[in-house]
């Protein structure tokens, strides 16, 4: 190669080499900023780079901006945008603008006609966008955390902040508003001069959650207004004032904390004493310890007074358990100890009751060479106060045996049991003797079933006899049992560790279920017992009254529980139970009903309901109710409208509660909250009174 074309080829490496420099600082902006688009141009003279087509510009803390054309000026440092802009910043937050002009590694930026779309799916729009470093102000504005395709009414937010300014401080990670005006259906119904929340990053932050507004006939009107208090990541603390016309004004106060060797709550109110009766006040407390060896409770539930949190409608709890207990559980064993106070808000004379302690510690799956089958042992001690002033001392302890046997060949299944329970109990009564003893309860017992099975293309059908021969001695400590929906085919029906069904026995009836291929299911058992008294002076029934009970589920949506005791002479209904729940269109609820005759008992029959009404989207009508229908007289009920959606939730109710107790008087009123999400949940505010089944 000749010296000349060896200096062109040096020159014309020279001029690429400057180029690529001279390029590579515009595309950088100033080393921060990348440009990548579709179509890019210089202008070496006035120092441009002109960018089409799907441009983009990044700086180093990702933020970017999106147009159809960027134009950066290097002599300005700035970079303007045009048509369809689009700003991503660091927060994942997504601006849309007319125009844009952005300076200082996009650090400083400039919009007109802004419309953002939060992270958490937020929506803001405004006039004008300016950000400097940690700052981002919107003039003119209208926030709202409504989905348009969620809206209760065409165009119209359930509600929404409009603003003069919003303040966006990205270090503090919070939201200012300067004179705000929140609207509900784009109906201004509450003025701010100033306003702040957390942004979408922030999990909770301190500040008032949202209020409640209340009428009652027996506390007058009640406002009440959460402020939450977060301490760190795992503690915080919520103190409420609930202010009351016409009855004294209470303050609770709530604390939680959580870690992996702690899990801690704390609830405590007050009340003023406002009409000088004295100062009543409440202190929940529950607590776990865990630790390898197992876990450690502790939890206290106590008043001063036995109707104030019920007046007040803190809670409608009548019996305070409070306590401390251990427990520890290995594959094949369970270890208990807990001391436990019961005190009875109803009772007026002697409240309380103790146990302590109770102690259990049970074994499972025993091996055993030579008894084919599963062996367990439960033992339990405990001590007992009750209210009458009596102390009860029990040490019992268990053996189980259970083995199941199939005969393929004729398709008989026997559940095979023995039991052995030996009871040590000592009374130590006020005013009588004292007694002590020694009970021993052994029992065999085997439940024999022959299922018969039917199937078609569109159900399958199972017949199953049932039959529960029982051979158990007599005791005089157990009276007999009735037959009930749970155990009817139990070997043993009595339910206290100081009794035993006895007397030999016998449990039989069929059971019959089908399976239909279009999701319905029907499950039917029909029983008797047969029990054989000891002596002919017996006056106990030795043949039961029939039992039947019938579930019917259609869809896993709509189901029917009955439960029904026929006489045996006269074939009357002497009990029956329902519990069904139905979802019918728009329409869902759900009925619990109890009848028992007055024949054996005291006559008794209620019901309960409970349903939601799906007027529109997100809008719903509530009803709950019980009545005693042997009296003829209500319990209580509330109905009313419930509105909620993503960010919004309305609940307003109508209740009359007749509970008479002491200072407890029949009453009735209204309840009304409002919360603006995501601040907050109608599950979680008001104080709305529940009578009959949760829909």
């Amino acid at each position: 190669m000749s010296l000349l074309n060896k200096l062109f080829v040096l020159i014309i490496t020279t001029l690429l080499l400057i180029f690529f420099i001279f390029y590579n600082n515009f595309s950088n902006a100033d080393q921060k900023v990348n440009i990548y688009a579709d179509e890019i141009k210089t202008n070496e003279l006035e120092e441009k780079i002109s960018a089409f087509g799907s441009a983009i510009a990044i700086n180093e803390n990702n933020v970017k901006i999106k147009a159809n054309e960027l134009v950066y000026s290097k002599k300005e440092s700035k970079l303007d945008a045009f048509s369809n802009v689009v700003l991503n910043d660091e927060m994942d937050n997504t601006f849309f603008f007319d125009e844009l002009s952005a300076s200082d590694n996009l650090n400083q930026i400039n919009g007109s006609k802004v419309k953002a779309r939060l992270k958490d799916g937020s929506r803001i729009v405004g006039s004008s966008y300016v950000k400097k470093d940690e700052i981002s102000i919107i003039n003119d504005t209208e926030f709202t955390p409504c989905k348009e395709e969620n809206y209760l009414i065409k165009n119209c937010p359930g509600w929404k902040l409009k603003s003069k300014k919003i303040y966006h401080n990205n270090k503090t990670k919070t939201i200012h508003y300067d004179h705000a005006q929140i609207q509900l259906f784009n109906i201004p119904v509450f003025y701010l001069p100033y306003f702040s929340h957390p942004d979408p990053s922030v999990k909770k932050r301190t500040g008032f959650l949202m209020p409640t507004i209340q009428t009652d006939e027996r506390l007058g009107d009640t406002f009440s207004i959460p402020f939450f208090i977060n301490l760190k990541s795992n503690l915080d603390l919520t103190f409420t004032p609930n202010i009351q016309s016409a009855s004294n004004n209470f303050y609770n106060l709530n604390y939680r904390q959580l870690n992996d060797r702690l899990r801690l709550e704390v609830n405590t109110s007050v009340d003023d004493n406002d009409d000088g009766g004295g100062t009543s006040s409440h202190l929940f407390f529950d607590s776990t310890v865990f630790n390898p060896f197992g876990n450690l409770n502790a939890y206290l539930k106590t008043s001063n007074n036995d109707t104030y949190m019920r007046k007040n409608k803190i809670n409608n709890l009548t019996v305070l358990k409070s306590g401390i207990d251990f427990q520890r559980e290995t594959d094949d064993t369970f270890f208990s100890i807990e001391t436990v106070g019961y005190k009875h808000l109803t009772v007026q004379n002697e409240q309380w009751e103790y146990l302590y302690p109770s102690i259990n510690f049970n074994i499972r799956d025993i091996e055993n060479e030579f008894y084919d089958g599963n062996m367990s042992l439960n033992n339990s001690f405990s001590i007992r106060k009750n209210l009458d002033g009596s102390y009860l001392s029990l040490a019992s302890s268990q053996l189980d045996w259970n083995n199941q046997k199939i005969n393929r060949s004729f398709g008989v299944i026997a559940d095979n049991e023995a039991n052995l329970r030996v009871t040590s109990i000592s009374i130590d009564k006020k005013s009588e003797n004292d007694s002590n003893n020694i009970r021993i309860y052994p029992q065999l017992s085997t439940k024999i079933s022959y299922p018969l099975l039917n199937t078609s293309s569109s159900v399958n059908q199972i017949v199953t006899p049932l039959i529960m021969p029982i051979l158990a001695p007599y005791n005089n400590y157990t009276t007999p049992k009735t037959v009930t929906n749970s155990n009817l085919f139990s070997s043993n029906r009595a339910t206290s560790l100081t009794e035993w069904e006895g007397g030999p026995r016998i449990n039989y009836g069929i059971e019959w279920y089908i399976d239909s291929k279009n999701g319905a299911d029907i499950k039917t058992i029909l029983g008797q017992n047969y029990r054989i008294n000891k002596n002919n002076d017996d006056t106990s029934e030795e043949v039961s009254h029939y039992f039947i009970n019938s579930n019917i589920t259609m869809n896993t949506k709509n189901y029917l529980d009955t439960s029904v005791i026929i006489d045996k002479d006269d074939l009357k209904t002497r009990g029956l139970s329902a519990n069904s729940y139905n979802e019918l269109g728009y329409m869902k609820f759900a009925i619990n009903y109890d009848y028992s005759s007055g024949k054996y008992t005291t006559p008794r029959e209620q019901i309960a309901i409970g349903g939601k009404y799906t007027l529109e989207d997100n809008l719903f009508f509530r009803f709950t109710g019980s009545k005693n229908l042997d009296t003829n007289k209500n319990i209580g009920y509330q109905y009313g409208f419930l509105y909620e959606n993503d960010c919004l939730g309305i609940d307003f109710n109508y209740y009359r509660d007749l509970t008479k107790d002491r200072d407890i008087e029949e009453s009735d009123g209204f309840s009304f909250t409002i919360v603006l999400k995501p601040f907050g949940s109608t599950n979680s505010y008001g104080k709305n009174v529940v009578f009959g089944p949760k829909i």
